[in-house]
């Protein structure tokens, strides 16, 4: 076991350690050190997801840093054996950019799309860590100190001030592991730079996942430069062997020790009562794609100053993808769906949208089961999300195009639920697509027709756990699915049929009818709606729900009771 701490560094360093002309950027050194940061992450996430609580004490910074990173890692394994390490760095970037999961996701990604940018220009070691660091906290519509921003900022600082020290020009080895150890200092400090993380008695989730990628890139460099093998290095492929974090999250005389109660009664690892460290309860995500123009270079502090106005934790990342494509990848917590989905329309006039995903916050922790489903209704999407299910859009958003959806997007989605098993709700990808995505157990596809049958069968599975699914393995899901869809019937009509609809299916053995309505139906039809089952089945239960779809159509969903 490797302590981060102080025994991932290599014995012996100097400046005539290292073969002449090795760069950060060799292709050798960026596939393992790609490597190496994905399996430390992967190891470690549940550690890191523990003391999760800023800028949402959701329990999953771990788990999306090491989904950000793994598309990256995924992608560089994919490439051609003779691309070189810029073209790695940048394959790297993109990867992450496009699978990005989450705030500290996206914010990695643009980390990393800095290392890219310096790389493709020539830089050094320091010139990349620095370019990182620049482009990640650019990236943060509000950044805050004591956080994975403060850790980059300060590994930047290090490696200026190692590769510029009056013993001599510094071989990237030492340049490197300055910039981790100050990374890591940073992290220790956190916890007394940032209120929410004191409160909870934890470093930040953040900069302890930075620490991990840094400490690989020693190791990777180690490797490459020749330099003396670092403790916990394996001789079959240079990779890292298990990290251990608990060093670092050891508690300072003045903090409690991760899992004490502190005075208040609070965990740490959540926030007080009272304290909030963001307003917004719906995560919304997606990627911007479009031709870049003379103004490409404001698409992102535009998208990120129109969120702010909706939401918290805004973070837009990306830029010029080098083609004459421009890619961005925007992230925002709102209580104000509706209007973020209107901004991402907005921004996507000339372009594209792909990847839309929406989850409530309170449902991202980790059971047996993760839920995902996909609407072309907008308005549909919170509702959704507050039921348990990731949910990804697939059109309705005025006048944007929204990409068709691939299997890469499930899966990303997919994996983001944290879960072992995952039902997959009005998904077109089959599980043998998906699965390669993933690290679960199971997927389970349920065709679902309309989205009728997706409120339903969120509906009946809340009635076994509030947000999601049940946590027992061997649950029979689909069996409760299929059991929900058993006494449905759906009607498709126009809103000015709807009520006639309702009286005419309606009967003494309809237990609920779920009605959603596009944006054009008229005026007062719930109440209408709820009149006429009142008549028919005067015990049953009426939901209507907002699709957000243009036009006047209203789907009828009718459940009778099963004997």
């Amino acid at each position: 076991m490797t302590d981060v701490d102080s025994s991932s560094r290599p014995a012996e360093s100097g400046p005539g350690a290292f073969p002449d002309g090795v760069r950060l950027e060799d292709p050798g050194l960026v596939r393992a050190w790609t490597r190496g940061a994905t399996a430390a992450l992967r190891r470690e996430r549940a550690a890191i997801d523990r003391v999760n609580v800023f800028p949402v004490a959701d329990a999953d910074t771990g788990t999306n840093l090491y989904l950000t990173l793994r598309e990256g890692d995924l992608a560089v394994a994919a490439e051609p054996a003779g691309a070189t390490g810029a073209e790695l760095l940048t394959t790297l970037a993109r990867a992450a950019l496009l699978g990005a999961h989450g705030n500290s996701g996206v914010i990695l990604s643009e980390w990393l799309r800095g290392l890219a940018v310096a790389a493709r220009r020539g830089g050094g070691a320091a010139d990349l860590l620095t370019r990182a660091a620049t482009s990640a906290r650019s990236a943060v519509a509000q950044p805050e100190e004591g956080t994975i921003l403060t850790a980059a900022d300060a590994a930047a600082a290090a490696a200026r001030l190692a590769e510029g020290s009056e013993a001599g020009a510094a071989g990237p080895l030492e340049v490197v592991s300055a910039a981790a150890d100050a990374a890591r200092a940073a992290a220790r400090a956190s916890r007394d730079e940032l209120h929410h993380l004191r409160a909870a008695g934890v470093l930040d989730a953040g900069a302890l996942g930075l620490v991990l990628v840094l400490d690989a890139l020693v190791v990777a460099t180690a490797g490459a430069t020749g330099g003396a093998r670092a403790a916990g290095v394996s001789e079959a492929d240079g990779s890292m062997d298990s990290v251990n974090l608990d060093q670092l999250l050891e508690p300072t005389s003045s903090s409690p020790a991760p899992g004490t109660p502190t005075a208040g009664g609070t965990e740490p690892g959540a926030l007080p009562h009272g304290a909030e460290a963001g307003a917004g309860a719906l995560e919304l995500m997606f990627v911007l794609t479009g031709p870049v123009a003379a103004a490409a270079d404001t698409v992102a502090a535009e998208l990120r100053a129109a969120l702010g106005e909706v939401g918290d934790s805004v973070v837009v990342v990306g830029g010029d993808a080098g083609t004459g494509t421009g890619v961005w990848q925007a992230h925002v917590h709102t209580d104000h769906l509706d209007r973020a989905l209107a901004i991402a329309a907005a921004a996507s006039r000339t372009g594209s949208l792909s990847q839309v995903h929406v989850r409530h916050l309170e449902a991202v922790a980790q059971h047996e089961w993760g839920v995902v489903a996909a609407t072309s209704a907008p308005a549909l999407a919170g509702a959704l999300a507050h039921a348990g299910a990731v949910v990804l859009l697939t059109g309705g958003l005025g006048g944007s195009t929204v990409e068709a959806l691939t299997a890469d997007d499930v899966g990303r989605v997919a994996a983001s639920t944290g879960a072992r098993r995952v039902l997959l709700l009005g998904v077109p990808d089959g599980p043998a697509d998906v699965r390669r995505h993933l690290d679960v157990d199971e997927v389970v596809v349920v065709p679902t027709p309309s989205d009728v049958h997706a409120v339903v069968a969120l509906a009946a599975l809340g009635t076994l756990l509030p947000l999601g699914l049940p946590d027992e393995p061997d649950a029979d899901v689909r069996g409760a699915v299929d059991g929900a869809f058993a006494g449905l019937t759906v009607t498709s009509v126009r809103g000015d049929a709807a009520v006639e609809a309702l009286r005419a299916a309606a009967g003494p053995e309809t237990v609920v009818v779920t009605a959603l309505l596009d944006a054009d139906t008229p005026d007062g039809l719930p109440d209408l709606l709820a009149a006429a089952l009142t008549e028919r089945a005067p015990e049953a239960e009426l939901v209507v729900l907002a699709t957000g779809r243009p036009g006047d159509g209203v789907r009828l969903g009718m459940e009778e009771e099963q004997a």
